[in-house]
């Protein structure tokens, strides 16, 4: 969380002039800051340090609720597991009924040796994103090292909403006021469903809905 103190220290160097950030890009981050709501998104965490020098051994990713496919890239270099989330009540997965879903995926056991503490490395993976469009996905996670871990689940004291106004400073906020926040990305509405066997003729010709009714109209 951010603190009152950090905020209100913020406000100060801003009174001042001074600009005073944790630099974002030295922070776990998704490779991808949108993403379609309903669709099967790949992307990659992108760990970029080890934890104060550190070398890096694994990660641990916590998967968000509403999101009932994941799954981690091939990987030769780790060793991949997956803790499962019981869900409060079956649901439809791709014609089956499942009752529990991928609540956590841990890369683990190097093969290689550790990663050195100076290095990144993407951790690949993909989610079929939730159909909620316009909301800001946080992706909790904790680097493992030697010695020592870095959580990087501070989540904002306010919900960051993409409907503010004030949405960019808010988010520049958060991400520079705490030295491990949770990364996230932003979903999007889709125009039409991933798959070409799921859309409509129209879809199909690559015309946006209702296209063909306004040049009926204006015809």
């Amino acid at each position: 969380m951010i603190s009152k103190t950090l905020r209100a220290f913020g406000v100060l160097m801003a009174c001042l002039g001074v600009t005073v950030a944790v630099p974002a890009a030295a922070h776990n981050v998704a490779s991808i800051h949108e993403g379609l709501a309903g669709h099967s998104t790949a992307m990659a965490l992108n760990v970029n340090h080890g934890c104060k020098g550190s070398p890096i051994v694994g990660l641990r990713l916590q998967v968000p609720d509403g999101i009932t496919d994941a799954k981690a890239a091939y990987d030769p270099h780790w060793t991949i597991e997956y803790k499962m989330r019981k869900l409060s009540e079956p649901i439809d997965f791709h014609g089956r009924m499942i009752n529990e879903v991928v609540g956590e995926i841990i890369w683990k056991d190097p093969k290689n040796g550790s990663l050195p503490a100076n290095s990144w490395y993407p951790f690949k993976f993909r989610m079929t994103l939730p159909n909620e469009p316009n909301r800001v996905l946080h992706l909790k996670n904790i680097t493992l090292c030697e010695e020592g871990t870095d959580p990087y689940i501070d989540m904002p004291e306010v919900a960051l909403d993409v409907n503010d106004e004030d949405f960019a400073a808010k988010t520049w906020a958060f991400m520079t006021a705490t030295a491990t926040p949770a990364p996230f990305l932003v979903i999007r509405a889709a125009e039409k469903k991933q798959y070409p066997w799921e859309w409509t003729p129209a879809q199909a010709r690559g015309e946006r809905e209702g296209t063909r009714q306004r040049q009926a109209r204006a015809d």
